[in-house]
């Protein structure tokens, strides 16, 4: 029901640059690193879904540097955007082996609309996209604006602080508190931490993220809030994420948890403002489909 901004990393020499910029002019998040560390940095700290790089974008081909990030990040998929000529090719066949997702030939098939329906292909969240088909029944019985940023804030947590933010646009908080009890899916303080640790569990089952990388990529002030938000929902610290949850266990774990009737009054929150939020009215009505 809504639309997803890209959020992009791209680390190309200066003519494929040009054209990804031309191509992604309309999108908010085009993060262009100048190294491969800030490349790392980006990927590590800032809520990147797709990467778009070239080996060779420092100027000397370095297959070892991609290989690095395919084996820390496994999850977060990689584009690879080349030139049509003989070392990159052999670059690029190898990395498909170890996981590269695409390629994309600079003056071929990188036209911006071709360009913009591959990368978009490629940056789901298969997670969240259970969670939000599980949760399906009940999110039809919401008013169609509070649906999609609901559906938004899945799609993109670390955008949403506090449950005011899915106020505004004709969607009042105490008609939220009512709407959501209606349906039977909480509080919208507890959708928003099932949104956030369900990306979390996703970024921390690669190995090339901590526990305060994952926090900051979410919008977390600190990683102490994050991690008590965790072990509420899952019962494991975030560090011991790797060993003990499958994803089908998770998905689980986060679907219980929004159905959960309990106390988030208790639940620490990461923002001064949202200890603020309005009281969950007592009563509610429950809304026709739509």
């Amino acid at each position: 029901m809504s639309a997803t901004a890209l959020s992009v990393a791209a680390f190309l020499p200066p003519r494929l640059l040009a054209h990804l910029k031309h191509v992604f002019a309309d999108e908010p998040e085009l993060l262009v690193a100048s190294s491969w560390q800030e490349l790392e940095s980006f990927i590590r700290r800032k809520p990147v879904s797709v990467v778009i790089l070239d080996p060779s974008a420092d100027g000397t081909l370095n297959v070892g540097a991609v290989a690095g990030l395919l084996k820390r990040y496994p999850s977060l998929p990689l584009i690879g955007y080349v030139t049509l000529h003989a070392p990159a090719f052999k670059a690029i066949a190898q990395l498909g082996r170890l996981g590269l997702e695409d390629v994309v030939l600079h003056r071929f098939d990188d036209a911006p609309e071709r360009f913009l329906e591959r990368v978009e292909q490629v940056q789901g969240n298969s997670l969240t996209h259970r969670v939000i088909e599980e949760l399906h029944d009940s999110l039809r019985q919401l008013p169609r604006q509070l649906y999609a940023k609901i559906e938004n804030m899945f799609d993109q947590p670390h955008r949403y602080s506090s449950a005011l933010d899915l106020a505004g646009d004709g969607v009042a908080i105490v008609g939220i508190y009512r709407n959501l009890d209606a349906a039977g899916l909480g509080s919208p303080k507890r959708l928003l931490i099932a949104a956030k640790v369900l990306r979390g569990f996703g970024y921390l089952r690669d190995p090339g993220y901590s526990v305060l990388d994952v926090s900051i990529k979410l919008g977390y002030k600190t990683a102490r809030i994050f991690s008590h938000h965790w072990v509420s929902v899952f019962g494991v610290t975030p560090a011991r994420v790797r060993r003990r949850l499958t994803d089908e266990a998770a998905v689980e774990h986060v679907l219980r948890w929004i159905r959960a009737a309990g106390d988030d009054s208790a639940m620490p929150d990461d923002q001064a403002s949202a200890s603020n939020l309005p009281v969950r009215p007592a009563k509610s009505r429950r809304k026709e489909p739509r």
